[in-house]
């Protein structure tokens, strides 16, 4: 058998690459295609290969094995990853920060570094930007400006996925798939256009692909989403998820503080202060949700 990574994956057939760089068309046993073995791009997998390519660089095979996974995403569904890049538009469609911390939250739950870059800058204005950076004050990753037009702020960009592996998330029509191809043109990445009517982009990529990048590293290109359900995060670890509140740990009048409404919150005591207001706000919107839903 050999081993490979799960490059792609589409109508139960998953594109595995090998250690040597050659590419197979595979299915799965019976096993990994239900519940947490349910396979995913980004997996190491042992595979049988039961046909090569007249040339031999690849062919067919089945996958006969899943192996440990360091991390994964529920949303988007990948694997193995070394940090989450966040892609929001600023304008067509607006920056939805309420999703920008859902994907944080899951971030810092898989134990994954993540930066939020923020597109389309050649549709702002500079006092646009500049509102924006007040509103950004005390803002707990890093962000970068970038235009996949213009080309402001891709070499900042390339930096930050140099030699690691990211994946690529946001919502449909913000521009995912055109700053690859403008980090690098030879992707040809298929790309869309933000509906007049609804504000939201159309999908223009189908399933999460793991590309490699010349620049070093690699990067899965995913379809847009507008939804993440924490539905199975634990209130009481909630906390542990948004890292501006680390420096605080300990310092509340409450042992078991949740930085709602206790008195002599430490927390609560440093928004607006060291701690960016926007971010408590979906704190205290995700504690609620959970909390309706039974999850306290």
């Amino acid at each position: 058998m050999l081993q490979g990574q799960v490059i792609k994956a589409s109508g139960g057939f998953f594109t595995v690459c090998d250690q040597n760089g050659a590419e197979y068309i595979c299915l799965a046993r019976g096993m990994l295609k239900r519940g947490s073995e349910s396979l995913m791009v980004g997996d190491y997998v042992f595979f049988e290969p039961v046909k090569n390519n007249s040339h031999g660089a690849g062919g067919e095979g089945i996958i006969e094995k899943l192996l440990p996974r360091v991390n994964l995403l529920k949303r988007p569904h990948v694997s193995n990853v070394d940090q989450l890049a966040v892609i929001m538009s600023l304008k067509h469609p607006d920056c939805d920060w309420q999703l920008v911390s859902r994907m944080m939250v899951l971030a810092e739950k898989e134990g994954l570094s993540a930066f939020l870059c923020l597109n389309k800058t050649d549709l702002t204005q500079k006092n646009e930007l500049e509102e924006l950076a007040g509103r950004l004050d005390n803002y707990p990753y890093r962000v970068i400006y970038t235009s996949a037009v213009s080309g402001t702020g891709l070499d900042r960009l390339k930096e930050s996925l140099k030699g690691k592996c990211s994946v690529f998330a946001g919502p449909s029509g913000v521009g995912k798939s055109s700053l690859l191809n403008a980090v690098q043109p030879g992707l040809s990445l298929k790309t869309g256009t933000v509906s007049e009517k609804i504000k939201r982009g159309r999908h223009t990529t189908r399933q999460a692909e793991l590309m490699s990048l010349n620049l070093g590293g690699s990067v899965v290109d995913t379809p847009g989403f507008t939804r993440i359900d924490i539905s199975d995060l634990d209130a009481f670890q909630l906390a542990d998820y948004f890292p501006e509140f680390e420096s605080l740990r300990g310092q509340c009048g409450f042992r078991n503080c949740q930085h709602i409404s206790e008195p002599r919150c430490a927390v609560r005591e440093e928004v607006g202060k060291n701690l960016n207001p926007m971010r408590y706000e979906h704190y205290q919107y995700f504690i609620d949700e959970l909390d309706k839903q039974g999850v306290y």
